[in-house]
């Protein structure tokens, strides 16, 4: 068995592969035990989650705000709040995938796909918008019509990897990979 220690011929027991090895402070079994380094590595990760929970409160409190007190441009309002919903949206994965990694020490990957399909469907939106606002009639917007045609494209492209991404990893279990 791999976690089993190996018998040398003198007969003294030498760890394999294991996470219970023993080495010096800065090896990953031992700063997985709790030593100092971990313990600076967990405040760390708790201050980026920390971090992105005031972003997130911040964007969403000023979307609503910007929302609430400009009711005359209301299509571009919308649009910003929106926007501003989907940056907190994003936000929040992060911070859940942050936490997540500090309760198991496994990096959960999927949340990162999400997040990307999220990222590019929020410029999907944002350019669609654009676009249909420089139609009603200013002909400046026109001329960056194809540079927005490439964007769109793009972004769809990018939506359709990372949905394919996320469907090929559908059945694989992050959690027994990391427990090995």
């Amino acid at each position: 068995m791999p976690d089993q220690p190996d018998q040398t011929p003198g007969g003294t027991a030498q760890h394999s592969r294991s996470g219970d090895a023993a080495g010096p402070f800065w090896s990953w079994p031992e700063i997985r035990r709790g030593t100092p380094v971990r313990v600076l590595i967990d405040l760390l990760q708790y201050a980026i989650a920390l971090v992105l929970l005031v972003l997130a409160v911040v964007v969403l409190v000023r979307s609503f705000v910007d929302f609430l007190s400009n009711p005359g441009g209301y299509p571009q309002t919308l649009i910003s709040a929106v926007d501003g919903v989907l940056v907190v949206i994003i936000l929040v994965d992060i911070m859940r995938t942050v936490l997540t990694h500090l309760e198991g020490w496994a990096f959960p990957y999927r949340p990162f796909l999400v997040i990307g399909i999220i990222a590019a469907v929020r410029d999907i939106l944002a350019v669609s918008t654009r676009l249909t606002l420089s139609s009603g009639g200013s002909t400046a917007g026109e001329a960056s019509v194809p540079q927005s045609l490439v964007e769109l494209g793009t972004s769809a492209g990018v939506v359709l990897i990372l949905a394919l991404a996320l469907f090929l990893t559908r059945e694989q279990n992050v959690e027994e990979e990391t427990a090995q």
